[in-house]
């Protein structure tokens, strides 16, 4: 099929390419589905991964009109400017990575950070599940009892600017996050001791004990999570507020101060970022990744164009004008677009599911709650919910099924079920839904049943199973997702309501623990995966719970998995670590703390053809991550006109 797509693409190239330079070539359009709203506030300890807010519907009205395009902002030629979607909302607060509301594609630090303007040391492969040396040069190294981290920089890499990258830039970025107290200071400081310069091109990071060992795995996020800022322009920016700021004022300034002239490391710098209309970002020339050492050559397109659009419907409408090349948004039955109207579109797979899942939407239970408190009630529940509906009706089948990659704490990614160490003995643990004969045999041998012959199971008796389920009012998909567990609920003899507040009251009642089933996601994918999604999952504060949680919101605690959750980061041999993850997916999978509904791309990845071509597709080495994402990157440096 994508073969015939592509020759579809040529086919219509000349015409499409005609008929969008006839509109101005940069006309904007559509609107964008707000990428993410954050599931919680940021976990402390350890940080944790925001996740999108699950992409409404298209619009009913698929004729409604695009936005007018901006006539009065920036222009560039169609045939150096690759359009993307889904990433820009609202005009952008500031450039700054110390900030934790920078509104700015190109900011985006933790799991996979967009590497299109600020760099990192190494940029993550969600996909494969590894690091490739960015700023850094090679791998990094460790000492004898794995507390050190050394990384050799790239004596290539420079500012934009002209001048030389160097360890004192990594020292003196970390020295302002722990200093002014950043979100990502914060979450590190607890296991960071130091990060210096050892020399101009060598940086060592030392850890600081918990629980009596080196996270090894935090340590790693330091390399391939944030981006490195220029220690003059730090100092020159401290000192200039600090004539005027004190104290938590001080921090406060660094903290959002715009950073829009900011020297950066990457290949694209801000051109145009104070408009409501558009933000464009202009190709280096002299960027250093050119250089042998690195990609050997600049990106493809001169330009990176994202128009702000008003909402999800109108940017669905631009990418269906052909207005955006690369859209990281949510289209239910994206099928139709080759095949219905044969439009050149790509996606990674040719068949469903079309995309890479890397997220796992969750079903979490109160355990605190009476009734579900019971392991037996919890997992009934999970075994009798229809995943395959789940994904059909949510996901319009653009995930895999449970069915196709068998549930664990583990996405679906390569890098991520070549941990499970013995599938074979999982085997038995993995429920794939719909059992509701297997749910009620599991109830029964628990002495869970209907006494009163109300059609309710009672625990304890007397006390009828009733819960209610929640999730935000109008995220679709979630909602339609927790209105099938609850007829599951029905069939098995349990009363389950759904409920669907405001996004504040869903969050707050996570946090506090004033629910009984709510849905929620925690970290995706990065190079502390899946440890950290386990983690979130599973750390029980050692018994003691916090009276507001930004994770692990089931409140269940086992020693054991407590202990194998401080092991697994500290372990450098690779067979240790499969076999406490596999005993903690057998804890997970038998006392069910919570379920996952379905897996889920942390970024959609659907190419319009008909201006550039060779995005991404299966049995590329080049990862579907939307040409900003990480290692993703690699696609802005191997696409090409269609027109040649």
């Amino acid at each position: 099929m994508k073969n015939w797509r592509k020759v579809a693409a040529l086919v219509l190239a000349l015409a499409l390419v005609v008929s969008m330079a006839a509109c101005g070539g940069d006309s904007g359009s559509s609107t964008p589905a707000p990428e993410s709203k954050p599931a919680s506030e940021p976990a402390s300890t350890p940080e944790s991964t925001p996740e999108s807010k699950p992409a409404s519907e298209p619009a009913d009205d698929a004729s409604e009109p695009a936005d007018e395009p901006a006539t009065d902002e920036m222009s560039t030629p169609r045939n150096e400017t690759v359009y993307l979607g889904g990433m820009q909302y609202g005009k952008p607060v500031n450039n700054n990575p110390m900030s934790s509301n920078a509104n700015y594609m190109v900011i985006a630090q933790g799991g996979c950070p967009r590497i299109s303007t600020w760099e990192t040391l190494y940029a993550f492969n969600m996909v494969d599940g590894k690091a490739y040396p960015l700023l850094a040069d090679g791998d990094w190294t460790w000492n004898a009892d794995n507390t050190v981290m050394t990384i050799k920089l790239k004596e290539a890499a420079h500012w934009s600017d002209g001048t030389p990258f160097t360890a004192k830039d990594v020292e003196t970025t970390w020295a302002f996050h722990f200093k002014y107290q950043t979100s990502s200071g914060i979450d590190l400081e607890t296991y960071v001791e130091s990060v210096k310069a050892i020399d101009d091109h060598t940086v060592e990071i030392t850890g600081k004990p918990v629980n009596g060992a080196v996270n090894m795995l935090k340590l790693q996020t330091v390399a391939c999570n944030y981006y490195i800022m220029q220690a003059a322009y730090l100092e020159k920016v401290e000192a200039e507020k600090s004539a005027e700021f004190s104290g938590d004022d001080l921090a406060n300034e660094m903290r959002n101060a715009e950073f829009f002239d900011a020297p950066v490391t990457g290949p694209y710098l801000p051109a145009l970022y104070d408009s409501e209309q558009k933000c464009v970002w202009e190709r280096d020339d002299n960027y250093w990744g050119q250089d042998a050492s690195m990609w050997g050559k600049l990106p493809v397109p001169k330009y990176l164009v994202h128009n702000i659009y008003s909402g999800n419907d109108a940017t669905a409408t631009a990418f269906m004008n052909e207005e955006i090349d690369m859209n990281q948004q949510f289209m239910a039955n994206v099928q139709t677009t080759w095949e219905d109207q044969d439009l050149p579109v790509t996606t990674f797979y040719d068949e469903p599911p079309y995309h890479i899942a890397v997220s796992i939407p969750t079903a979490w239970y109160n355990t605190t709650k009476e009734g579900l408190d019971q392991a037996a009630v919890r997992k009934a529940i999970a075994m009798a919910a229809d995943y395959d509906q789940i994904n059909a009706s949510a996901m319009t089948k653009q995930s895999p099924t449970f069915t196709e990659v068998p549930r664990s704490l583990f996405n679906p990614t390569e890098g991520e079920q070549s941990l499970i160490a013995d599938p074979e003995a999982l085997k038995p643990l993995q429920f794939t839904g719909k059992d509701i004969e297997g749910a009620k045999k599991l109830l029964d041998e628990a002495n869970i049943v209907d006494t009163d012959g109300d059609g309710i199971r009672e625990y304890p008796a007397g006390n009828n199973l009733s819960f209610k389920a929640e999730c935000p009012k109008g995220w679709t998909d979630w909602n339609s997702s927790l209105e099938i567990v609850a007829a599951a609920g029905k069939e098995i003899g349990i009363s389950i309501e759904t409920y669907f507040p405001e996004a504040a009251v869903w969050t707050d009642d996570m946090q506090t623990g004033n629910y009984e089933i709510a849905m929620n996601t925690v970290a995706g994918a990065d190079i502390s995966s899946p440890w950290l999604r386990a983690y979130q999952t599973m750390y029980g504060f050692g018994g003691s719970f916090p009276e507001r949680v930004t994770f692990s919101y089931s409140r269940w605690y086992n020693e054991r998995a407590d202990e194998l959750l401080s092991l697994i980061p500290a372990e450098a041999d690779e067979n240790k670590v499969k076999e406490y993850y596999q005993e903690l997916n057998e804890l997970y999978l038998t006392e069910v703390p919570s379920f996952g509904l379905m897996y889920r791309p942390a970024m959609f990845h659907i190419a319009y053809e008909g201006v550039w071509t060779g995005w991404p597709t299966e049995g590329d080495d080049t990862p579907p991550m939307c040409g900003i994402y990480g290692y993703g990157i690699k696609m802005l440096y191997e696409i090409e006109l269609v027109e040649g």
